[in-house]
């Protein structure tokens, strides 16, 4: 097809280079002979000049120049469809790293809610084992004020025991009336 149209090109150029020298006039004619002026000879031989340089042209310029430039084309084309298929490959891979973004920020969330509550469990445990410790300090200091409380009383007792008596007791018998003295106050509810 393109090798017709390229003939066809050629054939009118040369048709109208011939209306052109027949419009100069009779005298330039006259004196240089045209295309088409001459014997039948010299035309053949100019047909037959112009099918050769159209089939040598043909065969080494015009088909290696399509083949090159069809080859371009596929090319071209081969990479844009490359690409096309690039980018839907990157468009889908960024929708999965956003989609994988959410999951993780949602799952650090939920992961710091769960750590949020086990360290308010964990405070909560803490609170309460200190709080029963300082109960347990508190009861026990407590106890300790009672025994202590208790000796002096008994002390107290002996010495005003002694004063009123008008005599000393033995240790045996100060510890006697002490532990007698603190059954009674523990068995009447303390002091």
């Amino acid at each position: 097809m393109a090798k017709i149209a390229l003939f066809c090109a050629i054939a009118v150029m040369l048709l109208f280079c011939g209306v052109l020298r027949a419009e100069q006039g009779a005298e330039a004619e006259a004196s240089r002979p045209g295309l088409f002026s001459g014997t039948i000879a010299d035309s053949a031989w100019t047909v037959v000049a112009f099918v050769a340089l159209v089939a040598v042209l043909g065969k080494f310029a015009w088909k290696p120049l399509l083949a090159g430039l069809n080859a371009r084309q596929s090319h071209i084309e081969q990479q844009l469809k490359s690409a096309e298929d690039s980018r839907q490959r990157a468009e889908k891979m960024l929708e999965d790293y956003r989609q994988q973004g959410q999951t993780t920020i949602r799952q650090a969330g939920e992961e710091a809610q769960r750590h949020h509550q086990q360290t308010i469990e964990q405070t909560r445990e803490e609170v309460l084992a200190l709080r029963r410790r300082a109960h347990e300090e508190v009861e026990s200091a407590r106890a300790t004020a009672m025994e202590e409380l208790w000796k002096q009383t008994g002390e107290i007792v002996l010495r005003v025991g002694s004063e009123v008596l008008g005599r000393t007791l033995t240790p045996q018998d100060n510890q006697r009336l002490i532990d007698e003295a603190v059954t009674r106050i523990k068995h009447d509810g303390g002091l």
